[in-house]
């Protein structure tokens, strides 16, 4: 029996707030991963792998996947900016000391 291997773990918070908001507006959009990988003309593995962010999607497919979705490319691109500034400031606030009173 062939054993299975470890799913690969994506580091790079860019590549993984392109995978949330893919799959927010899919999950909205009520899409399959499949549906959605089939409608736009890509492997059905594509999507799952774009939205774990093992890979990331050239410019042009990210395109063809938010006129899918029914949504604007720049508007995708706010709410990745917007995941991962509420990803970075939690990390931020532990880092800070304690407050000194006066």
């Amino acid at each position: 029996m062939q054993r299975r291997q470890r799913q690969i773990q994506p580091t790079d918070l860019k590549a993984k707030a392109i995978g949330v908001v893919v799959r927010e507006l899919r999950d909205q959009a009520g899409l399959s991963q499949e549906r959605l990988s089939a409608d736009c003309g890509f492997d059905r593995t594509y999507i799952s792998r774009v939205e774990r962010g093992i890979i990331n999607p050239t410019i042009s497919r990210l395109w063809r996947i938010a006129d899918i979705l029914g949504s604007p490319l720049s508007e995708m691109a706010k709410q990745m900016e917007v995941w991962i500034v509420s990803q970075e400031r939690p990390a931020k606030k532990l880092s800070r000391g304690p407050r000194r009173q006066c």
